[in-house]
């Protein structure tokens, strides 16, 4: 028998936090490359399909990401998704597998950190995405991370036979989750662990990750309980919200919460981008999106984002969808809630000429305390050549890049 650890729960941190070195002040990511739409639940994505919505192709992804990484952006993350939410345009329909998808990137890639995604309330048990992970890492050549989710959508858990659990107690099981994980990762000897969650008897693994102390460790949960989790457990916090003010807001708490653990916790936000050469471009595309901006998906996608325990989101909506009334859900939500679902899931809008957009990310680095930016494009490979081309010349110039 293994010797039965004592801690749990966290914070817990052996050998301390692992970190990503880089030189450049604003750290730069791709996000949701690897499913059909993305972000953008608009029909707007069917007048170009290959490279608004089907880039999730592995020709068209691997494309994708062998140029993020060399033009120099630090990070991306798959969106974590199991089901799709119907309509006409499909939206995450398709969805690459997030797990052997950053396997599949890590001989084609070179710099950059993968990430891989767990849907904790789901049922998987931390061992296997200790093993997973560790065999990445490996090879990757220690540019594995893992995005810990809590797991936020009932027809998923659903889809594992299991029950959707209260918030909160997802995120006490992500904690004992963590912990496990790094237990697996640091522990030189077998050991038995004994939670409230999970179990394991002469638990070893081997081999170790390649990143030392262990991989990076995400969340993007914006929640008290997210952010205490975050602040608690991981070593980033991946900020959601419309407004800079509310990006800040929720960076200054993670901070102060990190700082109560005596962590280390890096901030970075995700936007929902179109860039062009000029402002007034930008918001012709955008509006064009907006126009052709699909009721049944966005609708269906609200529904099952509110549907949470304790919440009367199912007997409100439901009904209202399955009948095919999807107004009832833009009413509800109200116009400008509606839209900006369906365009960016409720993020930052990112959008402008090259000027605006580089002032913007310099303003939610410097005023707002977001460290980097997780960019999702409406079309994904004219952004990845506009941030080359245009964006990282004049980040230079601010003193941000390198």
């Amino acid at each position: 028998m293994g010797k039965r650890v004592d801690i749990t729960a966290g914070p817990f941190d052996p050998g301390g936090q692992p970190v990503i070195e880089s030189e450049n002040e604003v750290l730069l990511g791709i996000f949701a490359w690897n499913l059909a739409g993305g972000t953008s639940i608009t029909k707007a994505v069917l007048l170009d399909p290959e490279r608004r919505r089907d880039y999730w192709a592995w020709p068209l992804a691997t494309h994708l990401m062998k140029e993020a990484d060399r033009i120099g952006c630090e990070f991306e993350v798959p969106f974590g998704r199991w089901l799709g939410h119907d309509g006409v345009t499909g939206f995450n329909e398709q969805a690459l597998d997030f797990l052997t998808a950053s396997a599949g990137l890590a001989p084609i890639t070179s710099k950059m950190l993968i990430s891989s995604t767990s849907h904790i309330g789901y049922g998987f048990h931390p061992l296997q995405f200790a093993k997973w992970g560790a065999s990445i890492d490996h090879m990757s050549e220690g540019r594995w991370a893992l995005n810990v989710v809590a797991g936020w959508i009932r027809d998923e858990v659903a889809l594992f036979g299991g029950t959707f659990l209260e918030h909160d107690l997802r995120y006490e099981i992500c904690d004992e989750f963590v912990t496990f994980l790094k237990h697996c990762w640091h522990s030189e000897e077998p050991f038995d662990f004994e939670g409230r969650f999970f179990k394991g008897r002469d638990v070893y693994v081997s081999p170790k990750p390649t990143r030392k102390p262990r991989p990076i460790l995400l969340n993007a949960g914006f929640s008290p309980a997210g952010i205490d989790f975050a602040a608690k457990d991981c070593d980033w916090l991946f900020t959601s919200g419309t407004t800079a003010e509310k990006l800040g807001e929720l960076a200054g708490r993670a901070k102060s919460a990190a700082e109560k653990y005596k962590r280390d916790l890096r901030v970075v936000t995700f936007v929902w981008s179109i860039w062009a050469e000029t402002d007034a471009k930008a918001e012709q595309e955008y509006n064009l999106a907006e126009e052709m901006l699909e009721e049944h998906a966005t609708s269906w996608f609200a529904y099952r984002s509110l549907d949470q325990p304790g919440t009367k989101a199912g007997a409100s909506f439901a009904p209202a969808i399955a009948d095919d009334e999807e107004p009832t859900m833009r009413r509800a939500l109200g116009e400008e809630a509606f839209k900006r679902v369906g365009l960016g899931l409720h993020g930052y809008h990112m959008i402008g000429g090259y000027d605006s957009v580089a002032e913007q990310i310099r303003t939610l680095y410097a005023d707002y305390g977001q460290e980097g930016v997780l960019v999702a494009w409406f079309d994904p490979l004219r952004g990845l050549h506009q941030l080359e081309d245009h964006i990282i010349p004049r980040l230079r110039k601010m003193g941000l890049r390198k």
